[in-house]
C-alpha cells in the first residue's frame, strides 16, 4: 500500500481517540499547515506527531494545547522546516487537477447538454487560451509564494487579506483573458471534437494523479512513520 495513504489513514483512525476538543486544535493547526505549504508528506508527519503529543496530554487530562499562543508558536516552530514548494511538483499539482478536475470532469458533466443543443460541437485550442492558461499557472504560483505562504497563525485572523489577493487575481486574470480573446482569438491551432477532449484531460489527469500520490509515498519522510 501506498505509504502516504497508510499514514494518512492511521492519523485519521487515531485522531478519533483523542478529546473533541483536542480534534479541533489539531484540525486548525493541521488545516493551516496544508493551506500554506505544498508539503502534503510533511504535513502528515507532522499530524501524526501532534497526536502522539495530544495522546499523552490527554492520558494526563489536558488538551494539546492549552493557550492559543501554544499553538502558534508550534507552527512557527515547525513552519520553517517544511519542504519549500518546488515548480516540478507545483507543475504535477497543477496538470493533474487542471486536466481531470477542470477539464475531465467538468465536461464529462456538461457534454451531454452540450451536445444536445450542439451536435457538431468542437474545443477550439487558440493561441488566446494557451497564453491565459500559462498566465494563470504562472499567477497563482507567484500568489502562493508571495501571499499564501505568508499567512501568519491564525489564519481567520488574515483571511481578508488572502480573500483580497485570491480576488485580485482573479479579476486580473478575467480582464487579461478577454483582452487576449480580443486580440488572439482568432487564431485557431485546432478544433477538438468534445468527447476526444474530455477523454484525453481524464487520462492525463489520471496519470499526473497517480505520479503525484506515488510521489508522496515514496517520500523518505514516511519510512518511521509506517
Amino acid at each position: 500500500m501506498n505509504k502516504y495513504f497508510a499514514l494518512r489513514k492511521t492519523n485519521r483512525m487515531r485522531t478519533k481517540m483523542l478529546t473533541e476538543k483536542s480534534q479541533e486544535q489539531l484540525k486548525e493547526v493541521i488545516a493551516y499547515l496544508r493551506s500554506v505549504t505544498f508539503d502534503i508528506c510533511g504535513v502528515e508527519v507532522v499530524q501524526s506527531d501532534l497526536i502522539d503529543i495530544a495522546m499523552r496530554a490527554n492520558e494526563e487530562g489536558c488538551e494539546l494545547f492549552q493557550f492559543i499562543t501554544d499553538a502558534e508558536t508550534f507552527v512557527n516552530e515547525v513552519k520553517p522546516s517544511m519542504k519549500p514548494l518546488r515548480w516540478p511538483d507545483f507543475l504535477i499539482f497543477e496538470i493533474s487537477v487542471l486536466c481531470f478536475w477542470g477539464y475531465g470532469v467538468a465536461s464529462l458533466v456538461m457534454t451531454p447538454s452540450i451536445l444536445a443543443v450542439v451536435p457538431d460541437f468542437k474545443i477550439d485550442v487558440t493561441l488566446a487560451s494557451l497564453l491565459q492558461l500559462c498566465l494563470c499557472v504562472l499567477g497563482f504560483y507567484y500568489l502562493y509564494r508571495s501571499a499564501m505562504e505568508k499567512v501568519g497563525f491564525p489564519p481567520r485572523k488574515h483571511q481578508v487579506k488572502a480573500v483580497a489577493f485570491t480576488v485580485l487575481y482573479i479579476l486580473v486574470l478575467y480582464e487579461i483573458g478577454k483582452l487576449l480573446r480580443l486580440a488572439l482569438g482568432s487564431i485557431v491551432f485546432v478544433r477538438i471534437p468534445v468527447w476526444p477532449y474530455t477523454i484525453a484531460n481524464l487520462l492525463i489527469g489520471a496519470f499526473f494523479l497517480w505520479l503525484r500520490f506515488d510521489r508522496y509515498g515514496k517520500d523518505a519522510r514516511l519510512e518511521e512513520r509506517v
